[in-house]
C-alpha cells in the first residue's frame, strides 16, 4: 500500500476517507504460506470492508488489486461499493 501514498495524500486533501490495505504475503501483512488465491484476497478484501464498516466505497485495484478488487464485487456482492477503478489488471 505504502506505492500509492503520493494518491492517498491526495485524495485525504480532498476530504475523502482513505484505506489501503497490503493482501496477505505482501507488504506489511503477515508473510503466510497460503491462501495466495484470489477467493482468499477477496474474502480478506471483504473482511476490511466489514471491520471499517464501509459504505459507498470506491474501490481502486492495479494488476493483482485489480482482480482483486473485481472478484471481491463478484464473490460479495456490490452492496456497499459505488465504484470500481480497475487499472491493469489480471483476471480474477
Amino acid at each position: 500500500a505504502d506505492d500509492w501514498d503520493a494518491q492517498m495524500l491526495f485524495f485525504l486533501s480532498k476530504g475523502y476517507r482513505v484505506v489501503a490495505h497490503d493482501r496477505r504475503g505482501h507488504g506489511r501483512s503477515s508473510q503466510v504460506s497460503e491462501g495466495h488465491d484470489m477467493d482468499h484476497y477477496a474474502d480478506d478484501l471483504a473482511a476490511v470492508v466489514k471491520h471499517l464498516d464501509l459504505r459507498d466505497a470506491i474501490h481502486v485495484g492495479h494488476s493483482t488489486g485489480g482482480g482483486e478488487v473485481v472478484h471481491y464485487l463478484a464473490r460479495h456482492g456490490e452492496g456497499r461499493a459505488s465504484k470500481a477503478a480497475i487499472i491493469s489488471a489480471v483476471p480474477p
